[in-house]
């Protein structure tokens, strides 16, 4: 399987990348569709009325920003540790962006079917495949040695935790929700404070010699 390096394929490397900000970027501009068309929902209720009924969409609005964000943010540390990419990763990343790009349809759902569990279960299902996919793209890149450093010790652990963690989060979240019902946003939110602290484990870790 062909692989382009970094810096002597750095269009092929770009394009890649160009891609998935453009992805990202655009699935952060379809999230606040759902708030564009409140007004025209009602156009004769009162502006307090309709800002009290599209609290589901704030609140949906809210989560999917900080998802998406999240997801970029990893994904952005994940390129800045690859040193080649190949067509298998190029595949992964094609998907992992598919489900990003799902993220605004199922915001959709959310804000609009609040009240159905079935809306809770497909957007947890939603992220819990995108965490599978990016989950992938890590192990295809240190089996095929397109990352800078190959992960080992410490730094292989933490980011077993970073990326399994969510997988086992968002996909319990689907089931508990026939049980908390919209307590399941929990679950999701517990993914942000988990990932920040491991991340700081990781950096702290790089600072100290592996054999210490």
């Amino acid at each position: 399987m062909r692989t382009f390096d970094r810096n002597a394929d750095p269009v092929e490397f770009s394009r890649m990348v160009t891609l998935t900000d453009g992805v990202f970027a655009i699935a952060l501009t379809l999230l606040v569709l759902d708030l564009v068309a409140i007004p025209a929902q009602a156009p004769d209720a009162p502006l307090s009325e309709i800002l009290v009924t599209a609290i589901p969409s704030f609140f949906a609005f809210a989560i999917s920003v900080a998802v998406v964000g999240t997801y970029y943010h990893s994904h952005h540390e994940y390129v800045s540790m690859l040193k080649k990419i190949d067509g298998g990763l190029r595949g992964l990343t094609i998907t992992f962006l598919g489900f990003i790009a799902l993220i605004p349809f199922a915001q959709s759902l959310l804000s609009n079917r609040v009240e159905e569990a079935l809306a809770f279960v497909l957007y947890a299902i939603v992220l819990g495949c995108a965490s599978v996919i990016e989950a992938l793209m890590l192990w295809h890149a240190h089996r095929r040695g397109l990352l800078r450093e190959p992960l080992r010790g410490r730094t292989a652990w933490i980011q077993v935790l970073r990326h399994g963690l969510p997988i086992v989060l968002l996909f319990s979240s689907a089931g508990f929700t026939f049980l908390i019902g919209a307590w399941t946003v929990l679950f999701w939110c517990a993914l942000w404070p988990l990932d920040s602290i491991l991340s700081r484990l990781e950096r702290q870790n790089l600072k100290i010699p592996e054999g210490r």
